[in-house]
């Protein structure tokens, strides 16, 4: 099928231009090859090899390879037929300048074929991480500053999958981590300042983190994990961020960076030195994580607009969007029977958690420790359930599950709990409550998160408004257990009830009563006896830093809001877009 350059549809993301089954055809259109480009840039982030519970997804190494080819084929035809050539679906006349560069650019398409498939040998992972970033740069900046060509293509923009407004060869974002600038980022002088050292460090990874990048990822992303911290801290800077905004929506900004925060703290925790290593799970990992991260500020407008944007996603500003990517190089993970009896009880009682939260809120419900204590249960099944699995599924999930947004919701859900347990009046209550409301929405906006990025056993589908672990899936019954998720669930059937003695032998598990019991023969790749506990460490050490960060069980919970407001209205606006790469 013919690309639609139509300007509406590549306005309203109705083209197939982003679309991989059509971008990866043969074609004389530079656009085509350059969108094509932008999504091998996107995931050069973490060119993963390892296929450990890939859930059937293809590698990220893979996927570059194939388009770098496709790349490589499209600038070959163009170069071969050059009366043929077209910049948007409008005939285009190179001149010699274009020719050169384009030519030199084929060349440099063939080093990267070579180097990314020599970032799987440990020997020579290093120089070829280097390469790859080295060559990327040097193919966008060839191209974009040939001014007869780049007009062109800047002619010819298109909605991004991220949202942002693109165009083939899409630059990477402004970023500095200069001294100066990590000092002031260390500080948290601005959110701004923050993400112009966070788009750093992102520009450095571009080709993979290496042995010789390692250091400066490392020292950005530090500065940036104390400017969060220093931050939230800040009860005067937060309510400058979150001027303007209603109780709730307020509620959800501090939650959506308290989350970034999360994320900033498993890079460096997880990833970082790992990922020089080649280790799938890290590679997988940061590819993942670092998108998500950009993803919270951009879709969250208050954010986006302290960061330095226009509060739509775009590419100006701090924690600024990469070139986008291609609809179908990430698909969705193909879950196991213990996986989709996971995530069938994280939806379900993502929901009903939310339902009693909503409860307080409208004064039909009281808070209570037992709900603390389900959200507690909650928060460390989806953490030790995570840490449990196969490499590829761990480096997909772990910041959704293990330190980012499930820990985030929980910690945030419970202090506000707490308050209320406390018998906050006033202004600390109004704040109780939108936090639970702003936590209620990520527990949901999670669920059906869910329902967009995995398939349950059989080909079916999630449920993302299910409250029962049976209809959480479009084909009821496939999923095992019962909410609520107890003190000491069965991880390798993925499900929440008890494990006895015999299930942990022969696969049954307990319900959440104890009394009922559910056969669950499948296991994953990688699996924990029941009673195994996994720890999760939300904070770096570091001597010169003050971490604001606490495990979801604990009443120190990170979030907090820093003002408070009268508006009785519900609004969610948790991460709309979280998870595009995964």
């Amino acid at each position: 099928m013919a690309t639609n350059f139509n300007a509406t549809a590549l306005a309203n993301g109705t083209s197939n231009l982003l679309t991989r089954t059509s971008a990866l055809n043969l074609s004389t259109d530079l656009v085509q090859a350059g969108a094509v480009f932008n999504d091998a840039v996107r995931i050069s982030l973490g060119l993963y090899s390892g296929s450990q519970g890939s859930g059937n997804s293809n590698t990220f190494l893979s996927s570059y390879t194939t388009d770098i080819h496709a790349v490589q084929n499209d600038i070959a035809a163009i170069l071969a037929n050059p009366n043929d050539v077209t910049i948007g679906g409008q005939t285009f006349t190179l001149n010699s300048t274009d020719v050169a560069v384009l030519t030199n650019v084929q060349t440099q398409l063939g080093t990267l074929l070579t180097a990314a498939a020599q970032t799987t040998n440990a020997t020579t992972m290093s120089a070829a991480s280097q390469t790859v970033h080295m060559l990327q740069t040097e193919i966008l900046s060839e191209i974009n500053n040939d001014a007869h060509l780049s007009a062109a293509l800047n002619n010819v923009t298109f909605t991004a999958n991220t949202g942002a407004t693109d165009v083939a060869f899409q630059n990477l974002p402004a970023g500095a981590d200069d001294p100066t600038t990590l000092t002031a980022a260390t500080a948290g002088t601005s959110l701004k300042v923050v993400g112009e050292v966070f788009n750093a460090a992102v520009n450095v990874i571009s080709g993979g983190i290496n042995a010789a990048n390692l250091a400066e990822v490392t020292a950005d992303f530090t500065a940036v994990q104390s400017g969060l911290t220093a931050i939230l801290n800040n009860a005067t800077m937060l309510a400058q961020i979150e001027a303007g905004e209603t109780a709730n929506a307020a509620a959800a900004t501090t939650l959506h960076l308290q989350t970034v925060l999360n994320q900033v703290n498993l890079q460096l925790a997880k990833y970082d030195a790992a990922a020089a290593t080649g280790n799938t799970t890290a590679l997988r990992g940061t590819a993942d994580n670092l998108l998500d991260i950009i993803d919270i500020v951009q879709n969250d407008a208050a954010l986006n607009t302290a960061a330095g944007g226009n509060g739509n996603p775009g590419h100006s500003g701090g924690f600024a969007e990469d070139p986008g990517g291609l609809t179908g190089t990430v698909t969705r993970f193909q879950d196991n029977q213990a996986q989709t009896n996971f995530w069938a009880t994280f939806v379900a009682e993502a929901n009903t958690i939310n339902a009693q939260l909503a409860a307080i809120v409208n004064g039909t419900g009281t808070a209570s420790q037992a709900l603390i204590t389900q959200i507690e249960n909650y928060n460390k099944f989806g953490a030790s359930f995570d840490a449990a699995q196969g490499a590829v599924f761990q480096g997909r999930f772990d910041n959704e599950l293990n330190n980012g947004t499930l820990q985030a919701d929980s910690a945030t859900a419970i202090k506000a709990l707490q308050g209320l347990l406390n018998g906050d009046t006033g202004a600390a209550r109004t704040s109780d409550l939108a936090m639970l409301t702003a936590a209620g929405a990520g527990f949901v906006a999670d669920a059906n998160d869910v329902s967009g990025n995995n398939i349950a056993v059989g080909g079916a589908s999630y449920v993302g408004s299910a409250t029962t672990v049976s209809k959480a899936t479009s084909v009821a019954g496939l999923a095992q257990g019962t909410t609520k998720v107890t003190a000491h669930p069965n991880i390798a059937n993925g499900t929440g009830g008890t494990a006895t003695a015999a299930a942990a032998t022969s696969g049954t598990t307990a319900s959440s009563g104890g009394t009922t019991k559910t056969t669950g023969t499948s296991t994953t790749d990688n699996t924990t006896a029941a009673t195994t506990k996994t720890t999760t460490n939300t904070t770096t050490q570091g001597s010169h830093h003050h971490h604001d960060t606490t495990a979801a069980t604990h009443s120190s919970g990170a979030s907090h809001t820093s003002t408070s407001h009268s508006s009785p209205a519900v609004e969610h606006h948790h991460h709309a877009m979280q998870h595009i790469w995964g």
